[in-house]
């Protein structure tokens, strides 16, 4: 039995997607993790978590079989970088990606 993709989305995707972000904010903008953790409204424990990979390692590997899926979440990474997105707009992106996931037949 599949399950459905609304919840492979939030069991795996959401949190690798959040995993990616603090990656990138921390790794490839030197940001603290304390800041990364209020860009993304998150906690600092959250971040942690998914920096030691004890969080949204499962949902990596779904996310980086479709390069149109990490280029948004590049997108994202750089519109929080430059002020132009907040938490509230997560869901957005977060359907965003998964529309490009089930068009790539990542999931069904």
């Amino acid at each position: 039995m599949t399950k459905p993709p609304c919840m492979v989305i939030v069991r795996y995707v959401l949190p690798a997607i959040r995993a990616k972000l603090a990656r990138e904010l921390i790794e490839r903008y030197g940001y603290r993790s304390k800041d990364a953790a209020e860009m993304l409204g998150i906690t600092q424990a959250a971040v942690s978590q998914y920096m030691n990979s004890k969080r949204g390692q499962q949902g990596i590997n779904i996310i980086e079989t479709s390069k149109n899926a990490e280029a948004v979440i590049h997108e994202l990474v750089e519109k929080i970088v430059v002020g132009e997105f907040n938490v509230d707009q997560e869901v957005e992106y977060v359907c965003k990606i998964c529309e490009i996931l089930r068009k790539d037949g990542v999931i069904t």
